[in-house]
């Protein structure tokens, strides 16, 4: 919080700061990512697992995004993206099964 304090206070940020939030979340890598990158991949989106939230990462995620959820495309893996991913899969297990 501080420092969407001092971006608001020396700067005149205007953005919320769930969004400065959301941002900084996708900044952070290792395992949650990887598990983001292994959700997609299986899903069938052409991206490496790496652990790092990359550029890559950011353009399939803009994809998933505009093709399940149009309506805010911004590749922020947020609690949304997810749980739509997560939900695609568990249909595919008894599919592929």
């Amino acid at each position: 919080m501080a420092i969407y304090q001092d971006l608001v206070d020396d700067h005149g940020f205007q953005a919320r700061y769930s969004s400065v939030k959301r941002f900084v979340q996708s900044l952070r890598g290792g395992a949650p990512v990887e598990a983001l990158q292994s959700m997609l991949a299986i899903y069938g989106y052409g991206v490496d697992i790496s652990g790092t939230y990359d550029a890559t990462t950011r353009i399939v995620v803009e994809a998933f995004q505009r093709h399940f959820r149009p309506a805010r495309v911004d590749g922020v893996a947020d609690r949304s993206t997810i749980e739509t991913l997560h939900r695609l899969l568990s249909g595919l297990a008894g599919v592929v099964a």
